[in-house]
């Protein structure tokens, strides 16, 4: 999820069946009849969990341990290890640095692990793997840890860890070396993609079917590798779910390095004056080898700290290496990766956001208020024209005929006390998340790359924000919000109906069929043929039955706006 404010030494014994497994540059290539119960990594073996329909292999290291010397630094080769590594679980996220109530706990620098889930069955499986979201700062593969409803359809899912944050992205000037900084954590994925190809016939799967698909940061990372020259040939489709919300907030390098600048030098104020010991270097006085030694305190409050406030929305920057132009500039260029590509949003994209807020506004009350009749916490009339200016600073939209014309208070339900509420979501969801995902699906098409355009609208997704003991305790109902539809790639909770159940089926084998075939049409039968993009009319809506069902939608870009509203603003 993006938090959005709009103000890795071989064994010898194991050579040979680690390059057969692996597809060597000779000889026929072999894969075990199914996901074996102790598999052959290039750095060891690592023992399954069964588990009903999968065997999965949890926190098998990628990369060595980004700590120490190696804070901020390209990631390395895993240590190899000699004794099977036998581990039930997800290993610790990467350093949370965000307050999100998404924020994993007993997150670790020692973190650049992946999990592999792999069917029943013989292989070789296609190979999904996934990038988490949480805005660059927060997230993990513990919450992905069961992706039965996918890999029950025949394929392998990959979860990745790496680096967020100030580990992640910082790039101080003293950091940069081979001509860049920053981005770290994007050249783990990459590791992470090297360490598939190189592995994952081992586990019956195929290195030349690779799948990269993520949602919100995920997504934004997917986006990412299809610009990166140092992804190409890693994978060989893509799914974005959620991800265009950055397009044109990558900052150049010198920017970025300017506000790196400024984040340590505040960091290192802040923890002077809280007295933390051990810090050896002063602000305006900055080396990497300072840097490196920071204590964990200062890492862990104060850095995370002031990069949040530098950088309210944090993507990748334009460090002229692994993104030697921005994502937007690679597509306009025709220089991005070209391989098939499912793109999509959400329906109510930003009600997530409003209602973190509303959450927020509640527990802080004297005492926490739950009630959902109580409307005195959803954001007032007198607010909604103010955030609407400040979501929309930088496009030349006029704001008053948004607020009087586009977005009348009016067209948003019946309570007064909840039209703020629904229109601010509305708006920042088609600016935001609907058009900069059609505008992008759009550019991919002229290239003359297949591509297919979604948009999950289910109204009765479970809620991740604002449940307390079973019940709904805000004002306004989020509908299809932000990450709600990963309630069916992943068994996040037990879906509530038959209903939820037919969606779940669907959406899984759209997104197996892609993986297997490169067409979310071709293999196992889906309820509805989802047309290849060629224009706004063929964007496949993904709902359960009672909410419209799976089927095109012919008014995506008027429900959104995306036309005379929104076309310059979110050109893609």
């Amino acid at each position: 999820m993006t938090n959005i404010s709009w103000n890795k030494v071989l064994p010898v014994a194991g050579v040979a069946l680690v390059l057969a497994g692996c597809g060597g540059s000779s000889g026929p290539r072999e894969f075990p009849a199914q996901g074996p119960d102790v598999a052959l990594t290039a750095a060891g073996e690592v023992r399954a969990v069964d588990r009903a329909g999968m065997r999965s292999y949890f926190a098998i290291p990628f990369a060595a341990p980004p700590v120490g010397e190696r804070r901020w630094m390209a990631p390395a080769p895993p240590q190899p290890w000699t004794t099977p590594l036998d581990r039930k679980a997800s290993a610790p996220p990467c350093l949370q640095t965000s307050a999100s109530p998404f924020r994993l706990a007993g997150d670790s620098e020692d973190c650049l692990y992946v999990d592999v889930h792999v069917p029943q069955g013989p292989g070789p499986f296609p190979v999904m793997v996934n990038l988490h979201g949480g805005a660059f700062n927060t997230g993990g593969t513990a919450p992905y840890a069961d992706p039965s409803p996918l890999v029950a359809n025949g394929v392998i899912v990959v979860n990745v860890a790496y680096r967020l944050g100030a580990m992640g992205f910082l790039a101080h000037p003293a950091l940069a070396k081979d001509g860049a900084a920053g981005n770290y954590g994007i050249m783990d994925q990459q590791a992470a993609l090297r360490w598939v190809r190189e592995n994952i016939g081992r586990f019956a799967g195929d290195r030349d079917n690779v799948t990269l698909f993520g949602e919100s940061a995920g997504g934004f990372s997917v986006m990412a590798h299809l610009a990166a020259p140092g992804s190409t040939g890693l994978f060989h489709r893509a799914i974005v779910q959620s991800g265009n919300y950055g397009n044109d907030r990558q900052l150049p390098a010198a920017q970025m390095a300017a506000v790196s600048s400024t984040v340590v030098d505040n960091a290192l104020r802040a923890a002077q004056a809280a007295g933390i010991a051990g810090v050896g270097c002063a602000p305006g006085a900055v080396t990497a080898a300072c840097l490196r030694s920071l204590p964990d305190a200062v890492v862990r409050t104060h850095l995370a700290s002031a990069i949040n406030a530098a950088l309210p929305i944090m993507v990748p920057s334009v460090d002229g290496k692994v993104l030697p132009t921005s994502v937007k500039a690679s597509f306009a260029a025709g220089g991005n990766n070209k391989v098939p590509v499912v793109i999509g949003s959400n329906q109510d994209e930003y009600a997530l956001y409003i209602a973190i807020n509303e959450a927020g506004r509640r527990a802080a009350a004297s005492p926490p208020n739950l009630d959902p009749a109580n409307t005195s916490f959803a954001l007032p009339p007198a607010g909604y024209a103010p955030t609407v200016a400040a979501l929309t600073a930088g496009t030349g939209v006029d704001v008053t005929a948004l607020v009087t014309t586009h977005y009348p208070l009016a067209n948003y339900g019946a309570n007064p006390a909840l039209q703020p509420s629904l229109a601010v979501s509305a708006l920042a969801t088609d600016v935001g998340f609907a058009c900069p995902a059609l505008r992008t699906t759009q550019r991919i098409a002229a290239q003359g790359t297949r591509a297919w355009m979604y948009e999950f609208r289910d109204q009765t997704a479970t809620p991740s924000v604002g449940m307390a003991n079973g019940k709904y305790t805000l004002s306004f109902p989020q509908g299809a919000a932000h990450s709600y539809d990963l309630q069916y790639l992943y068994r996040l909770n037990e879906l509530a109906n038959d209903e939820q159940r037919q969606l779940q089926a669907a959406m899984t084998r759209y997104w197996s069929n892609f993986a297997r075939t490169g067409d979310p049409n071709t293999g196992a039968d889906v309820p509805a043929p989802w047309p290849p993009f060629t224009g706004p009319e063929r964007v496949l809506g993904l709902d359960v039955a009672s909410g419209g069902g799976v089927k095109a939608l012919a008014t995506f870009e008027a429900e959104h706006r995306c036309g005379g509203v929104w076309g310059a603003a979110v050109g893609f």
